[in-house]
This record gives C-alpha cells, structure tokens and sequence, in this order.
C-alpha cells in the first residue's frame, strides 16, 4: 500500500459512511433483520490462505506469494459477498 496519509483517510471515511448507512438502514428497516456480515473477513482469509498455500507448494519467490495473499483476500471477499447478494436476493425474490 502507497505511504501517502491521503488513501488512508479516504479509506477510513469510506468505512465511516458505510457504517452510517447501514446503521440508517437498519434503523428504518430497509433492511429486514441485521445481517451477519462476519462471513466476508473469513472468505478473505480463506481465499488468502488458498492462494498462499498454491504459491507455497509452487515454490514461488516471497514477493510473487505477497502478491498471491493480496488476490486471495480480494477474491475470496467478492466472491463471498456475491454469494450473501444473491442468497438474499433468492430470499427475497422466493
């Protein structure tokens, strides 16, 4: 990650505004219920781990499997994000 005080102000105003919104939309119950979110930071470790662990047993260079844990924890994170998107959007739509 770039040193520059900037991408970490943005960033931590970025989840700020999140946390708002869900609060207000919890509060108002666009939202039918709170939503376990925790399933997301575990498919980034497991999508992280996944890909260390390929690197690993390739024997890739340290950098190369530097790389490889920032894909895994990107992946692994959409990835279980979509599938909570469209778990209740089947709910929803059922």
């Amino acid at each position: 990650m770039h040193e520059h005080p900037f991408i970490l102000i943005y960033l931590t105003l970025g989840a700020i505004a999140t946390a708002t919104a869900a609060a207000i939309a919890t509060r108002v119950q666009v939202l039918p219920e709170v939503i376990d979110l925790t399933l997301i930071p575990t498919g980034s470790g497991l999508g992280s781990l996944t890909l260390i662990t390929y690197g690993a047993i390739r024997r890739f260079e340290p950098e190369r499997i530097g790389r490889l844990s920032l894909l895994g924890t990107l992946v692994g994170g959409g990835a279980t994000a979509a599938t909570i998107v469209i778990a209740l959007l089947a709910d929803v739509l059922s």
